[in-house]
């Protein structure tokens, strides 16, 4: 077999390769090290940008845009997915930032409420007899009762639960997103207890119930929770889960989710938890009178007395959906509505309005041209969406 040599492979050649590759590899490696550096300047100034203006308060606004409105005096406003819901007496709406109509529906109620939860609206009248469904195209059903309406709680799904009530006892009512009745229980004071508040689980599996009795001559409160599932149909009437809570008044009940619920006593939080068969798992106690209670963003959020001389006139407290308190607090300001919008609380009247971060920054303190009917976070960073009784404005926080 032939002999093959190669070509030019010398002693010194090969020592000028290793030098060549030694210079490949420094000037790969600079490069490498330079663009380190630059990612890292960069992410420390972006880093350092977002937290200057996490913790920054802005002192005014410009108007990004104003759309006027021509809505009657008691039209209530609320968040639908980055839209304003608008509903009166009348009918509803649901509108865009320009207050151009994504859906409507007209209809006669003396006393509209509605409930949101993720796309699912309903609108009832309460004492009445009427229950509009929508989702993210529009109308989806209309339910008409028998029994006058007390309350609604709807599902991510459109499944909705109907607290009704007449002279003589009430009625839990529950239907499909097609208007179609599921199931209806009776209630009274001496049987079950009266029903105080309810709620359904996003997901339209679980329905949970506070109910007012009476032990020994002392009020009670119940909490009952259903199950409408195939787990469920293991157990009596579909109950999971039920507990007694003496000398305790429950008037506020809310699913956060699937899974969690929240039960709002004066006295505190009461926090269950479970997929299928909800358990008690955490619980705040409130040494203080409650004023507020608000729900938002996965939070449950109580407004009580200030607890000294010294002290603020009110302190918000946030907790999470353990029970674990994120935000305290402290303020003076003498407002008829508080809520989340994103990260945002915001406390307003009909005028003026806080804003604080969820780490407590006081983001924004003001007044505004015009009687202001709600307040939520815009389409980006600063930016704030104001509706006034006659126009909707955008607007910047500067």
């Amino acid at each position: 077999m032939a002999k093959i040599t190669q070509l030019y492979k010398t002693p010194e050649a090969a020592e000028d390769m290793k030098d060549y590759k030694a210079k490949l590899f420094r000037h790969r490696a600079g490069i490498g090290f330079k663009g380190f550096i630059c990612v890292a300047v960069a992410a420390a100034l972006i880093f350092g940008m977002w937290s200057w203006s996490r913790y920054k308060t802005y002192t005014t606004y410009e108007i990004l845009s104003t759309n006027q409105r021509t809505d009657t005096l008691n039209t209530q406003y609320a968040e639908y997915n980055g839209k304003i819901l608008k509903y009166s007496r009348d009918g509803v709406s649901c509108v865009n930032l320009k207050n151009e109509a994504v859906w409507s529906q007209t209809y006669n109620m003396q006393r509209p409420m509605a409930d949101i939860c993720q796309n699912a609206v309903a609108v009832a009248d309460m004492q009445g007899n009427e229950v509009y469904v929508f989702d993210e195209e529009g109308l989806r059903t209309q339910i008409t009762t028998l029994l006058p309406i007390q309350q609604i709680s709807i599902s991510a799904q459109g499944v909705t639960a109907l607290l009704l009530s007449d002279s003589s006892a009430s009625w839990i009512s529950l239907y499909d997103a097609e208007g179609n009745n599921l199931a209806e229980s009776r209630c009274s004071l001496e049987e079950t207890g009266q029903p105080l508040a309810i709620s359904i689980s996003s997901d339209g599996a679980k329905l949970a119930v506070s109910y007012l009795q009476i032990q020994g001559g002392t009020a009670a409160s119940c909490i009952v929770f259903y199950n409408f599932g195939p787990v469920g149909g293991n157990f009596v009437d579909k109950i999971v889960a039920s507990k007694v809570y003496e000398n305790t008044m429950i008037p506020r009940i809310k699913y956060l989710g699937d899974s969690i619920c929240a039960a709002v006593s004066d006295q505190g939080i009461l926090y269950f938890e479970g997929k299928e068969i909800p358990e008690e798992k955490a619980a705040v106690t409130e040494s203080e009178e409650i004023k507020s209670i608000f729900f938002g963003s996965g939070n449950v959020g109580l407004v009580v007395e200030g607890t000294g001389k010294e002290s603020a006139r009110y302190e918000v407290h946030l907790y999470d959906t353990s029970g674990n308190l994120v935000l305290n607090q402290e303020t003076n300001f003498a407002y008829n509505q508080i809520k989340m919008s994103g990260d945002n609380l915001i406390l307003f009247n009909e005028n003026e309005c806080e804003i604080y971060s969820r780490q407590g920054t006081l983001k924004y303190a003001g007044m505004f041209d015009g009687t202001l009917a709600d307040i939520y976070r815009g389409s980006a960073f600063r930016k704030l969406v104001l509706v006034f009784s006659d126009r909707t404005e955008e607007i910047k926080l500067k």
